[in-house]
Order: structure tokens, then sequence, then C-alpha cells
């Protein structure tokens, strides 16, 4: 008979006992979700993601994704760290100032898809994450990021950068809310499962989100118009990591599993979830009369101005750490354009 390992926290004796187990044992991961399970990310990263590794280990390694919440989504780091969850995942953004250096792909007008935002949000921690400290008592396992987003307006649609000085915009993290400021705008930080409230009620005049998520959290009634941004004006990145003890207790064999399925694999599921997730937003949004709108040429060169002083911050910041800011800048900008999904192939 399999003998059934639970870990359920960070302590040393579920890490010996762990250790100590042989590798036909079955072990199960509680990993940390506070979505609901028909998300994307939780039916298109997380679950693909626990699968693959659960079919890699013959089903000696399952990850169950939990189905209720067990706080707010900033504190889900902390649950990380301390044991509560054994894994769990969440957005950089909503811990301000913890997580900027791996923000990187954060910056302005720096993820153009979800393809390349991931992979180059991945590739570039795994080259630089480690001198970055910031993610001490965890395993980082994988980085992503979500499609770009629109401006939604519950009035009619913004057609120039002018159009936004005094809007309430709800936003996600703390970098979007500095390009909302810089932009003339009134950042609204809320966890996406309150934006729903904030914008019915008001409290926001409009909302960043990719196109799907205007869907999915029922925000759809109350929108009149989309605004593309061309280029993306910015992106969340998202972290998968697991408690640094549970994952010491791991055996070599079930790490090998998990590390071979995470990373770029993860990467490319988040591709294929917001690539597939903002088809179907779209047709919502579509079905409902929403107006589609660029931003004009002339306000997307006058938000780059603006918005470069972030940028500048951010290699501020780096160079205060000691940590080569521009060389980690160009290597995130290269693998974007080494990943980005826009590229014409079959050419004769």
């Amino acid at each position: 008979m399999a003998i059934r390992t639970l870990l359920v926290g960070a302590t040393a004796l579920t890490a010996i006992t762990a250790a100590s187990l042989p590798a036909s044992a079955e072990t199960v991961i509680r990993v940390g979700n506070w979505l609901p399970m028909h998300h994307l990310i939780v039916t298109g990263i997380l679950q693909p993601w626990a699968d693959a590794i659960a079919l890699e280990t013959d089903g000696d390694l399952k990850l169950e994704i939990m189905t209720s919440a067990l706080g707010p989504p900033p504190a889900y780091f902390d649950m990380v760290i301390d044991g509560t969850v054994d894994a769990g995942w969440g957005v950089s953004g909503h811990n301000p100032g913890r997580f900027t250096m791996t923000q990187v792909m954060d910056l302005p007008f720096s993820s153009p898809d979800p393809w390349a935002g991931s992979a180059a949000a991945w590739t570039t921690y795994e080259r630089y994450g480690e001198t970055y400290g910031e993610h001490e008592g965890a395993h980082v396992v994988g980085l992503f990021v979500h499609s770009i987003p629109y401006l939604h307006t519950r009035a009619e649609p913004i057609t120039t950068l002018s159009g936004l000085e005094g809007m309430k915009v709800r936003v996600g993290g703390n970098v979007t809310g500095r390009i909302i400021s810089a932009l003339g705008g009134t950042p609204v930080q809320l966890p996406p499962t309150e934006a729903q409230t904030a914008m019915s009620r008001g409290v926001a005049d409009a909302i960043t989100f990719p196109l799907e998520s205007i869907d999915f959290f029922s925000i759809t009634p109350v929108i009149k118009g989309s605004v593309e941004i061309p280029g993306g004006l910015y992106t969340d990145t998202f972290w998968m990591a697991f408690n640094q003890d549970v994952w010491d207790g791991l055996s070599d064999e079930h790490k090998a599993a998990i590390e071979k399925h995470s990373g770029m694999s993860i990467a490319l599921l988040a591709g294929w979830a917001w690539t597939n997730g903002d088809t179907i937003g779209k047709a919502a949004l579509d079905e409902a009369g929403v107006e589609f709108v660029s931003l004009d040429d002339a306000s997307v060169s006058e938000a780059k101005e603006r918005l470069a002083v972030l940028t500048d911050e951010w290699l501020a910041e780096a160079d205060g750490r000691g940590l080569p800011g521009q060389e980690i800048l160009d290597y995130a900008h290269g693998m974007v354009e080494a990943y980005t999904a826009d590229k014409t192939v079959n050419q004769k």
C-alpha cells in the first residue's frame, strides 16, 4: 500500500519526513489559490501544470489546487513563506516595493503579448533573480504576465491622452498606479475580486484590464468603450512559488518533475490561456455593443515620453542595489523580441 504524505506546512518535521520517504510514496502539495476555480489562471495554467507534474511522477506527486481563499490576494506570498500553504501564486504588484526588480516587465510598453512577456519575465528572473533577494523563504518556479490591457470606460471611450485627465481608474498593481498618475488619471488600486463592485458603483470611471477579465468579473454591462493602447501600456507580473522548507523536503525526482514542467512551460501555458481568454472576452464585449477605439499615435508618443521616468526610477533602484540595471533591462527587452508572437513566417 502506498504511503500518503500530506505536506501541510513548512515545519521541520514535514521536511524531514518527506525527505526520508521513498520516491514511490504519494506526496500531496496544497497550492494556495484565491480565484474561482473556473478562472483561466486556474483552468489554463495551474491545473494543467499540476496535471503534467502528476503524470510525470506517475501520480506520486499531486498538486492540490485549493478551492477557497484563505485571505486577500496581497497576503499570499507571506502565506507561502510562513507555511500556511505549501505553494501558491500571486501578483507581484499587490505588494508595492517588495518585488521591484522582478517587476521589470511591468514597466511601460514592455510586454506586447502574453507569450513574449511571460517568456521574458521568466528568462530574466532565471538569469538575474538570485541577485535580487526578493523572494527569501520561497522557491520560485515560474513567472508570467497577462495579455495587454485595455482602458475600459463607463462613458464614451477616449482617443487622446487628454481624455484621461481627472478620470478615476481601477488598477491592480503599484506600477500601474504610477502609470495612470503620470498620464493624468487618479488610480484606485483594488484586487480583481473587488473590481466589479468598484465599476458598478462608480468608485472608478474606468478600469485597466485584459479583455477576458471584463467578461469574467461581470463588468461588461457597465462598459461603453474599450481603448487599446498600441504596444501594451503595462502588464502585471505573477509569481508561482513553493515554501522553501517544503521544496527542500521533496525528493530529487519530484523536484526534477516540477522544474521540467515549470519555468518556460508555465510561460507557454500563460500565453495560451490569455490568448484564448481574450477571444472569449472580445466576443462578449462585441455582443454588448461596446465601442472599440485605439489611442492615437500622438498620444502614444506622449505617453512614452511621460512614462520614461518609471524606467529611470527602476534603473536607479537597480543601481542603488549594486545591480546591472541597464544590462537586465536590455536582456529582458531582447527576450521579448525573441519570443514575441507578432512575427511573419513562411515568407517567399
